[in-house]
């Protein structure tokens, strides 16, 4: 692999300098920007990278003008630099630029091979092919990966992944060697890393064999007692339950330790992790959601490691989450899981403890091995993930507090949150909020579902369908399966049944699916949070029925101060009910007024809280009407965003005043 011959794989070598070979010698790209290039290429190499994600490497979150003409430029020198001027192997592809590689063509590829016959090697006991395998692959290292390229966000987290895996490359190396009996050759190595690297157990583990096999109980013991001590005040915990174990042989003596033939040591046994595909299967029809898709995706293979999406119920949250992990799963080679930690649970959201149990249970440790203890069982975590690249997606979030320990902090993994209140979690770039469908993809989800014919002979129908699922993915998926399920049935019809409010809930559900059910685990969120006036808020939104409603109407109808009314609003947006349009302003879907009405709503309580709305406006519209000479434009802004809604009103109340109020300020306008 060191050499440099034309019969070699390798076209690239990035364990140390960047370099390609030209068919007679190892070269460096010498601009510093196409080398900066050619590394996130080879990074990701086949698959497209967009443009945005490249000039965003380059130059920062603010790239020049010009960055995209300078792109292209760039592109092209490093084709031909390459010997590739008719862009095969650097092909243009939407939406950017994809490095065509054969398997093998890097030393990565080379090494990785070699690491995992090495640890299969391992696995099986053969310990002379694990170590020749192992330290052949060690030994491709030239030096930092990636040394002289500039620091970029991919750059910067591809280099920091390989250097924490070298790291359990050497640690799998020397149990191999310990196993073989190389334990005193291996001391002054053993006892640099732990200097070096003083948290890392496993090590400390291989360290405390070699001494206790080379005749220095009192070392071994000593080299226990300076874990213990850094662990304890560094981070408050105690060393794991295996390397406890191992220090309880020690003491005892026990006589299989001396032996040298491999036996796995206590502490490795916990890190030989199984590689998790757990990700529930992607969605059969995504559609409307590439540019939410596209973010995701260039974050978290830009190097990025957390990005979350919030939204309405419904909205399509789990699945654009689950799409985007299976878009990415290449760049998270040791595995992909998905745990849903049920926030919006009849049973209450999963606690942290058992959340971090779960994910370990997940990557193979041994429930016996799992520890009880919420802090213990963190750094156990930590050190399962350490130099893995493994996507996590922790679905229907409760809050921070609940995933602060799930959090992968190892270089090369990344995690994708979804919950209904934004989550702090993530700062605000890696925040994503998801609304309801376009009008277009809305329509296009139903005619991927139901079928193109039936839907194309009623266009007129299947925008009417698509308004009255209130353009939300999950509404739109059970309405089309149950077009789909029932052949004889027009979208016409359906649309027409789905039409009568006393029947478009219960007509949209099936298999499992229920936007009712939804709405339910949203009132569950509600009811975990101290506010008295959050589900008397829910039910005056049945009772005024506007698709918009002010802070200061639902104050009016519940008759209570605005800053109350403020604050129940916000937990109906939290619990994914209702969603701002804009500051004091709330938009509710009608699904979610019709809801309420259902649920919330009784006959006195409707005719006193319409009684209140109507005597707010008209109070309201008094005033306006009061100050048009002095302020004619106001006037007209307010009643332009407020028609709808006091048309509505008028139109529920005939016998009150605020018709002919609404007619004087209309007339007083125009």
């Amino acid at each position: 692999m060191n050499g440099e011959s034309n019969a070699s794989p390798v076209r690239f070598r990035f364990l140390g300098p960047l370099e390609f070979f030209d068919g007679g010698q190892w070269v460096s790209i010498g601009a510093p920007k196409q080398r900066a290039l050619l590394a996130v290429l080879l990074i990701n190499a086949n698959r497209a990278v967009s443009a945005d994600q490249l000039m965003a490497e380059l130059w920062g979150e603010r790239p020049p003008p010009s960055a995209a003409g300078l792109l292209a430029g760039y592109v092209w020198r490093l084709r031909n630099g390459l010997g590739d001027p008719g862009g095969r192997m650097l092909s243009t592809r939407a939406p950017g630029y994809r490095l065509v590689l054969p398997s093998g063509a890097t030393d990565v590829d080379e090494y990785e091979r070699l690491v995992a016959a090495g640890r299969k090697s391992l696995a099986e006991g053969d310990l002379p092919s694990a170590v020749a395998a192992l330290t052949e692959g060690l030994g491709m290292w030239r030096g930092t990966p990636m040394a002289d390229v500039a620091m970029v966000p991919s750059v910067l987290a591809e280099s920091a992944r390989l250097e924490e895996a070298r790291l359990a490359v050497v640690e799998a190396r020397i149990e191999a060697e310990i196993g073989l009996g190389g334990h005193e050759a291996l001391l002054p190595e053993l006892k640099l890393m732990v200097s070096q690297f003083p948290l890392r157990e496993r090590l400390h583990a291989h360290l405390m064999v070699a001494l206790h096999r080379s005749g220095q109980q009192a070392e071994a013991l000593g080299a226990y007692r300076d874990l213990r001590r850094l662990l304890v005040d560094e981070l408050g915990v105690e060393p794991s339950k295996p390397l406890r174990e191992l220090q309880g042989r020690i003491l005892r003596d026990d006589p299989l330790l001396l032996e040298e033939t491999r036996r796995a040591t206590p502490a490795t046994a916990v890190l030989r992790l199984a590689v998790p595909r757990t990700l529930p299967p992607d969605v059969p029809a995504f559609i409307g959601r590439e540019r939410e898709l596209a973010w995701i995706t260039a974050r978290l293979t830009g190097g990025e490691q957390r990005c979350a999406v919030h939204g309405m119920a419904g909205v399509g949250k789990t699945a654009l989450a689950v799409h985007a992990a299976h878009r990415v799963a290449g760049s998270f080679p040791d595995g992909q899981v998905h745990l849903d930690l049920g926030a919006s649970a009849t049973h209450g959201p999963t606690p942290p403890a058992d959340a971090i149990g779960r994910l370990l249970a997940v990557l193979g440790v041994p429930a016996a091995d799992i520890p009880p203890d919420e802090e213990r069982a963190a750094v156990m975590l930590r050190s399962a993930l350490a130099g893995r690249r493994v996507l996590v997606v922790l679905d229907d979030v409760a809050g921070s507090g609940q995933i602060r320990r799930l959090l992968p902090g190892a270089p090369g993994c990344a995690v994708i949150l979804t919950s209904r209140p934004a989550s702090t979690a993530v700062d605000g770039s890696g925040l994503l909020r998801l609304g309801r469908l376009p009008a277009t993809a809305a329509t296009a989800l139903i005619r991927r579902y139901a079928g193109a014919p039936r839907v194309d002979t009623d266009p007129a129908g299947t925008v009417r369908l698509a308004g009255l699922c209130d353009h939300l993915p999950l509404a739109l998926r059970i309405a089309a399966t149950r077009l789909a399920r029932r052949p004889e049935w027009t979208v016409g019809e359906f649309a027409a049944r789905l039409a009568d409010p006393a029947r478009r809930l219960d007509a949209l559900t099936c298999d499992g699916l229920s936007v009712r059910d939804g709405l339910r685990a949203g009132v569950r969120l509600l009811r975990r949070v101290a506010d008295p006036f959050a589900t008397r808020a829910l039910g005056q939104l049945g009772v005024l029925d506007l698709p918009v409603v002010s802070t200061a109407a639902l104050a009016a109808a519940l008759d209570i101060p605005v800053p109350l009314a403020e604050s129940a609003a916000e937990r109906l947006v939290d619990a994914g009910l209702v969603e701002t349009s804009r500051m004091d302003r709330y938009r509710v879907p009608g699904l979610v007024r019709l809801f309420a009405t259902d649920e919330y709503v009784t006959a006195d309580e409707e005719r006193t809280s319409t009684h209140r709305i109507v005597g707010y406006y008209e109070g309201e519209v008094r005033d306006q009407l009061a100050r048009l000479a002095a302020n004619r434009g106001a006037g007209l802004a307010w009643y332009r965003e407020e028609c709808l809604t006091l048309r509505v009103l008028a139109a529920r109340a005939p016998g009150a005043e605020l018709p002919k109020l609404v007619n004087r300020l209309s007339s007083a306008l125009r």
